[in-house]
């Protein structure tokens, strides 16, 4: 009889350990795929990149975000005009999407990263799809 208790008592105890595991896995794949949600203090801060031009090598971008909602824009239309073309301006998030008083096209928000949608407000598709991202500056 002892021998039965001792017996169900590590089956118990083995069965406990297991279900942990499993639902520490479980959790831990949720947290690891749970999108960090946008926010305003999050996307503060400057991005750039060199971004496709149909009549011109690049157009290098540095786009700078400020907490009190405003923007610069800094274009160079590499292999054309060296000169900076600048616009300025407020922004606004809404639904992960980054909005630039003054253009016809949004961002989305991603980490540490924005994208640049097209004038529908899709993703860019094809082959220069990855070309249309400003990274986050690390300063």
């Amino acid at each position: 009889m002892m021998r039965l208790v001792v017996y169900l008592s590590g089956l118990l105890i083995a069965l406990f350990v297991v279900i942990s595991c499993i639902n520490t896995r479980k959790n831990a794949g949720l947290e690891s795929n749970k999108f960090v949600k946008a926010t305003e203090g999050r996307v503060v801060g400057t991005y750039y990149g060199d971004l496709p031009c149909i009549d011109c090598d690049a157009i290098s971008t540095i786009l700078t975000l400020t907490g009190d909602k405003a923007y610069k824009l800094d274009y160079i239309y590499l292999g054309k005009n060296p000169k900076p073309f600048s616009r300025t301006g407020t922004w606004d998030l809404k639904n992960g999407e980054l909005n630039l008083d003054g253009l016809d096209y949004k961002y989305k928000v991603e980490p540490n990263q924005l994208r640049q949608l097209d004038l529908s407000g899709n993703e860019i598709t094809g082959d220069l799809a990855d070309r249309y991202v400003l990274r986050f500056a690390n300063e």
